[in-house]
């Protein structure tokens, strides 16, 4: 009987990419579905749901507590990741129980955490926002309770899903560096943090420039900036051309469009419709974020394996992948 790998390897694609053409996932190019699924019903492919019906007999249940931002992306496509990998292993019994926080709210999540934590779970996926009081709580069961993290490492010997937000704000730092003239400067402004990346894709954004001999102005913290966004104003002084916010960016553009001052060249970290919207009209050069849909799906793969599979080395770090969103890009 052909396999999903056999399948993956005669149309050049990846096991996971056949997988989800396979489960019906919405996160997959239509014309990819199709030759898959194709191809699948030419060679006679059946499911094989790692069939043991020793597994089925156990029920799993699993809590993914994630975080609710401005950037909508991100919840959308983590879950949607989760999801998806549900999906692929429905045969097994396995409920993936999303929660969501805001972004904000770090008390809220350790709330949540603790009622969670009231009733028989198998498994915990979470972004922790206040990562030393989750170790508090989570220390005393960790041994009965396979956990995943994303965005920040809870326990070593546990799968840590690393964002790789540094290296995302290096990578900003980059291209914005590359657009603005040499003798121009770059402004730089701490807008706060969300507890999750803002402050690592500054710390990346201001040690890169510093590496490439970059004049810039900042980081300059500005507190409660969607509040009073004139704020910005002080700090645009001739000399600059390109401008980097960690946090809130579409609507300090917006904002400074609505006075005409948008003609700066701005580069920012994450990807939502706004920031789409901007890059179409030339507003933005570029985003660098990370991949979330695949942060879910690791996510939810991780916890299947730490559940079944009793061989696997529990000890595991997974480094999510980084695009870089021009306008020629989108799709």
């Amino acid at each position: 009987m052909v396999t999903q790998a056999e399948l993956a390897k005669i149309l050049g694609i990846t096991r996971t990419t056949v997988a989800r053409a396979l489960n019906g996932s919405k996160n997959i190019k239509i014309e990819t579905k199709e030759r898959v699924l194709k191809l699948a019903n030419e060679m006679g492919y059946e499911k094989n749901y790692l069939g043991s019906s020793l597994a089925i007999k156990e029920k799993k249940t699993i809590v993914a507590i994630i975080v609710r931002s401005i950037n909508e992306e991100y919840s959308k496509k983590l879950k949607s990741g989760l999801k998806d990998f549900q999906e692929e292993v429905k045969a097994y019994g396995i409920k993936i129980k999303v929660l969501e926080v805001d972004i904000n709210d770090s008390e809220g999540q350790i709330e949540l955490l603790k009622k969670s934590l009231e009733k028989k779970i198998h498994g915990l996926i979470i972004i922790p926002l206040d990562r030393e009081k989750i170790i508090k709580i989570l220390q005393p069961i960790k041994s009965d309770l396979k956990i995943v993290s994303i965005g920040k490492q809870l326990f070593e010997e546990d799968t840590y899903i690393d964002s790789k937000y540094e290296k995302s704000g290096r990578i900003a730092a980059n291209v914005l560096s590359s657009v603005v003239g040499i003798d121009k400067k770059i402004l730089v402004i701490d807008a706060g943090d969300d507890l999750i990346s803002s402050k690592i894709y500054l710390k990346g954004v201001s040690e890169k420039l510093k590496e490439l001999d970059r004049k810039f102005q900042g980081p300059i913290k500005i507190k409660k900036l969607l509040e009073d966004k004139n704020q910005i104003l002080d700090y645009l002084s001739n000399d600059i051309e390109g401008v980097y916010i960690n946090r809130y960016a579409p609507e300090v553009i917006e904002y400074l469009g609505e006075i005409g001052k948008d003609n700066y060249k701005f580069v920012t970290n994450g990807f939502n419709e706004k920031i789409r919207g901007l890059i179409e009209n030339d507003k933005v050069v570029a985003t660098v974020s990370e991949d979330f849909y695949n942060q879910g799906y690791i996510a939810g793969k991780k916890i299947f394996e730490a559940l079944y599979k009793t061989s696997l080395k529990r000890s595991h770090e997974y480094q999510t992948k980084i695009d870089i969103l021009f306008k020629e890009s989108l799709d």
